[in-house]
């Protein structure tokens, strides 16, 4: 029973982060060139692909390993936080922004002192937290599937940042690495 209930809570965790995503893939699709428009629609499939696996192996392991299963929900509670916050320095959460609209301001704070990609860092994460409870071969296989789709997606969006806001940008992406802190 708690393997059930601790893959609902994985996998209907994700929830908000759809609902309150940065954008509204729709409507922001005829803003992508031919080469992006493949990753837009096929990064969040493959994340979805992950968590559906790895919440369903997450249901079915009995027992449940004690300490992966706390450490996988603390990592989970953290990238949701994460991600709140960053979404939060975006703008509204009502307001979806068009690819092509220029950023209110560009931050250099909080989770965007961290990485520039904040959303996708905290998808990582949360990602990687049922995962790590399965513990399943499996898992590494589509979490990696995951990582590159969600670092393909970051790197063709910072080319466009790159073309709105120009130098700023490119100074802000000497001090802050993409997608995973300290590192890239």
């Amino acid at each position: 029973m708690l393997s059930l209930l601790l893959g609902a809570v994985f996998g209907f965790g994700w929830i908000p982060l759809f609902l309150y995503r940065a954008e509204e893939q729709r409507e922001a699709l005829p803003y992508y060139g031919p080469v992006e428009r493949p990753w837009v629609r096929g990064a969040p499939l493959v994340l979805a692909l992950h968590v559906t696996v790895a919440c369903g192996l997450v249901s079915w392991t009995v027992p449940l390993p004690p300490l992966r299963s706390l450490f996988g929900l603390l990592l989970f509670a953290g990238a949701l936080g994460f991600w709140f916050r960053a979404r939060a320095q975006i703008g509204a959460f009502d307001r979806r922004p068009l690819p092509d609209e220029l950023p209110p301001a560009l931050r250099r704070d909080g989770p965007f002192g961290l990485v520039r990609n904040p959303l996708y860092f905290a998808y990582l994460l949360a990602a990687a937290a049922p995962a790590l409870v399965a513990a399943r071969p499996i898992l590494l296989l589509t979490w990696g599937a995951s990582c590159v789709a969600l670092a393909v997606r970051a790197t063709q969006e910072e080319r466009r940042l790159h073309a709105q806001l120009g130098p700023a940008y490119a100074d802000y992406c000497r001090s802050v690495k993409r997608l995973i802190p300290f590192l890239w």
